[in-house]
């Protein structure tokens, strides 16, 4: 009887309370083998928000997240509170881990049932130094990262999608239209940019805020122009190949370019008093690296004086190397605008705009290419009088 009594009085025990062990984030994205998979396990995982849509740079259903093994990105159903910055567990179980285009996502992410806020306002993670190689090679997906020595390889606004460089490798920063700062210009200098690494079908960065960019240095690729030249330094009537490494060749006949004898020198060309019934010469600059070159262009001025028929044609060539008959090469014709000309023995300078050399990332060189004819002892001449001057290869034409 007393031993039934004193069991009678005993309080419940509350049954054990189920463990939920933590995940790290680098153990959570290996669980992923290329097929979506559903976690059936109590585990669940804590870190920090590093970018969320509160810029509107990113829908609203996603943020990402980041501990100190690594990333991913989290794509939310309902609400999204998520601050950067905040600390953040997420509750792992029933939550899904799937592919989008190449980028790894986990959720749907129910934050009132399934996350628990820890801090609101944790330190953000150091951002960790990258290459423009690694991130197209994959490395880094979802982290916040920071590459030295870049710029935007064109001007403009943040909007869209646009090309960062260092020089030698490229990645696209994409912008969301509707982000507040899309249309702010793009920084014009080189230096830090800081982001997150995403993915769509391709390597991708995504700006957190531009506050996070700090380009107003030097430009690389644009210190000097590829070639520069003015004709400046040669005597009248001087030929052109005493300017080093310039080719002047007569592929037929026997005239070539010559500087002129105005006070602002050019390179010039006639078939006038040859007596040849053809004039094909060459005039080839020296070679141009453009091997780490952007946005390479060319820009040059011409000038076409009694003007009746005599051909300017303007090419390029990455397998030519020199010698004495640059004709043999295959040359890619350009095409720059040119002087109409004029009958008579004055004409205006015509600038050739801005020629794209992008398609030409190679040792490369330019030729102008002169065509007429003046057989003796008749009327069919070809012998205008053809001008060049200001010959630029630089990075956006400038």
């Amino acid at each position: 009887m007393l031993l039934t009594t004193g069991s009678c009085n005993r309080e419940p025990v509350a049954p054990p309370q189920p463990v939920i062990e933590q995940i790290s984030i680098a153990d959570l994205k290996s669980l992923f083998k290329g097929a979506e998979i559903t976690l059936d396990t109590n585990v669940f995982l804590q870190g920090i928000v590093t970018l969320t849509p509160e810029l509107n740079n990113i829908p609203d259903f996603i943020a990402y997240i980041q501990d100190n093994t690594g990333a991913v990105t989290l794509t939310i159903t309902g609400n999204n509170t998520l601050s950067v910055g905040s600390e953040l567990k997420i509750f792992c179980n029933g939550l899904t881990l799937t592919d989008y285009r190449g980028l790894l996502q986990f959720g749907d992410v129910d934050l009132a049932t399934q996350s628990e806020l820890v801090n609101i306002s944790g330190t953000m993670p150091d951002p960790q130094a990258v290459t423009i190689s690694q991130v197209l090679n994959g490395e880094y997906i979802a982290s916040y990262v920071e590459i030295e020595s870049t710029q935007f390889a064109e001007a403009g606004t943040f909007s869209g999608g646009k090309m960062l460089t260092d020089c030698t490798s490229e990645v696209e920063v994409y912008t969301r239209s509707d982000a507040t700062f899309a249309g702010q210009a793009l920084p014009a200098g080189n230096g830090t940019f800081r982001g997150i690494v995403s993915v769509y079908d391709d390597a991708q960065l995504i700006i957190r805020e531009p506050t996070d960019l700090e380009m107003t240095g030097e430009r690389c690729g644009a210190a000097s122009d590829y070639l520069n030249e003015d004709f400046e330094s040669l005597a009248g009537n001087a030929p052109i190949e005493n300017l080093a490494g310039w080719i002047n060749l007569p592929e037929k006949g026997t005239k070539k370019w010559l500087a002129d004898n105005y006070t602002n020198k050019s390179a010039v060309m006639t078939a006038f008093s040859s007596n040849e019934a053809e004039v094909v010469t060459w005039m080839v600059t020296p070679a141009v690296d453009l091997t780490s070159s952007v946005s390479p262009v060319l820009t040059f001025e011409s000038k076409a004086r009694y003007h009746n028929g005599a051909l300017l044609e303007v090419f390029i060539s990455t397998d030519y190397a020199g010698g004495s008959t640059p004709w043999t090469s295959t040359w890619t014709k350009l095409d720059p605008a040119l002087d109409p000309g004029s009958t008579g023995g004055s004409s205006n300078w015509v600038s050739s705009g801005n020629v794209d050399l992008s398609a030409y990332k190679a040792v490369a060189y330019i030729a102008f290419k002169y065509t007429g004819a003046d057989p003796a002892g008749t009327a069919n001449d070809d012998t205008s009088t053809w001008q060049v001057d200001n010959i630029v290869i630089s990075e956006n034409g400038k």
